[in-house]
């Protein structure tokens, strides 16, 4: 008898079984207990079979109809026709092909490689100017393209597949089927190899001075040296510091002004570095208008450990559809994936951020970032006080950081509201007049560069912290 049949047929009967059970009990008298001592064991073994029955169930392919095995002809599976999770949650933008032996062994079973990887349009990130395709992340961390041997074991309307793998980097299970026009694969018990940063929880460091540009404590981890002989001897450091904190970034229709790093603090609560490589990131959400926190996909950002930090890497898919919803409906993030709902009296500074600049952030994450995301973004950690200071290399912060000035020169207010910022700074050795001309200066200093540090500086996690 075939597997779904048998199901069926074992459902009836106990369900029956049970049926007769429930009338004997009624019929019972309440003082017998070695009676209702055996009814209830009966009633558990009962309950057992059934259990076992709709296991069987689901664990057949078929639906109700007969339906015919699909084709097994190579193929590529993508979007709509895809359907992945690693660790449960979905991961869009990925790409698998499916290829195939030419002889099925025996029961009609044939070998099978998923080819894992996957690409991103830039022309996606609309306002940016940015058009063609770039190699994505990977499905597994630190894996642009991962080749993986299953067997399909033909069922009742698809074949299935399951097993365990490794990776030089992750160690996992799988489990899928294929269907006519659909390939569903799961990724669990993911991993990692290395296990350095997992559990660690992280917040944004607060914004702490002690003086004018005297900072103890910011969310971010900024330092730029040039070239001695360049005979520019200006504290750049402390001039990006003073940048970060400056409140010249308009909200709110122009009403309020923020700064990058209140921006940070307000709109990060916690980062998470999870045992399966996924980085979950608590944010400060306004879908529906009011402010609550919310949590992204896991799969969003990932990592793995390598000596000296760590390489990141980044499903562009999810992690810039907030900000391209926002930039069309500033009242709505639903693109964004979320998985909580606790209430919070935090308001969210991003929701309210000028438009113009969202699309610059974007370009220079976009132009920064796009020729790394298949290998990974190679980032720096330094134990820092309370947490750690998580960084770029210079050449990938030289990049990032000129293309953010490129953008902000192009905007008037902001220009203008920080050179009256930074004029109105009075660091030793340098004139107002000099400090109000310095943002125009800035990216022929990049030039000069020897060494330039942008990152995020992350304290350690306490839920005391945030009450």
């Amino acid at each position: 008898m075939k597997v779904t049949q048998f199901a069926k047929s074992f459902r009836f009967k106990l369900l029956l079984i049970s049926k007769l059970t429930l009338m004997n009990t009624l019929s019972l008298s309440v003082d017998s207990r070695t009676l209702r001592r055996e009814l209830m064991i009966r009633n558990l073994v009962v309950s057992a079979g059934l259990g076992m029955a709709m296991l069987l169930t689901m664990s057949s392919c078929k639906s109700d109809d007969d339906q015919p095995l699909p084709e097994l002809k190579s193929a590529t599976y993508t979007s709509s026709s895809l359907a992945l999770t690693y660790e449960g949650e979905a991961m869009p933008g990925k790409s698998v092909e499916v290829s195939y032996e030419k002889s099925a062994e025996s029961g009609g079973s044939r070998m099978a490689t998923l080819r894992m990887y996957s690409e991103f349009d830039l022309s996606q990130l609309t306002g940016t100017g940015l058009s063609g395709n770039v190699a994505g992340p990977g499905v597994l961390p630190g894996s642009p393209i991962e080749e993986l041997e299953v067997t399909m074991i033909p069922g009742e309307g698809c074949y299935t597949f399951s097993g365990s793998a490794s990776t030089d980097y992750v160690d996992y299970r799988y489990s899928g089927n294929l269907r006519s026009g659909l390939l569903t694969l799961n990724l669990t018990e993911c991993a990692l190899k290395s296990q350095t940063f997992a559990g660690m929880t992280f917040s944004p460091a607060p914004i702490e001075k002690d003086g004018l540009l005297d900072y103890t404590s910011l969310p971010f981890h900024l330092v730029w040296e040039i070239d001695p002989a360049s005979g520019v001897d200006i504290p750049l450091s402390d001039i990006l510091k003073g940048i970060v904190v400056a409140p010249v970034i308009p909200v709110y229709n122009n009403t309020a002004y923020t700064s990058i790093a209140e921006m940070m603090c307000s709109g990060i609560k916690t980062l998470n570095l999870t045992g399966s490589g996924n980085i979950p990131v608590v944010y400060v959400s306004t879908v529906g208008g009011a402010a609550h926190l919310a949590t992204t996909c896991g799969n969003m950002l990932q990592y793995v450990p390598q000596a000296g930090g760590m390489k990141l890497y980044v499903n562009p898919l999810s992690a810039l559809s907030e900000i391209l919803v926002a930039l069309s409906k500033p009242s709505s993030d639903a693109e964004f994936v979320t998985k909580a709902g606790e209430s919070s009296a935090d308001g969210s500074l991003v929701s309210g951020l000028d438009p113009k600049v969202k699309a610059a952030f974007i370009q220079a994450l976009a132009v920064t970032f796009a020729p790394q995301l298949s290998e990974g973004i190679p980032l720096s950690l330094t134990p820092a006080q309370n947490g750690v200071d998580i960084y770029f290399d210079t050449k990938t912060s030289v990049t990032f950081l000129s293309t953010i000035l490129e953008n902000m020169l192009k905007n008037p207010e902001i220009v203008q509201a920080l050179q009256t910022y930074l004029s109105e700074l009075k660091l030793p050795g340098m004139s107002q007049e000099e400090m109000a001309g310095i943002v125009q200066n800035l990216p022929g200093f990049l030039e000069k560069t020897t060494r330039l540090e942008v990152g995020l500086s992350l304290a350690k996690y306490t839920p005391a912290a945030t009450n």
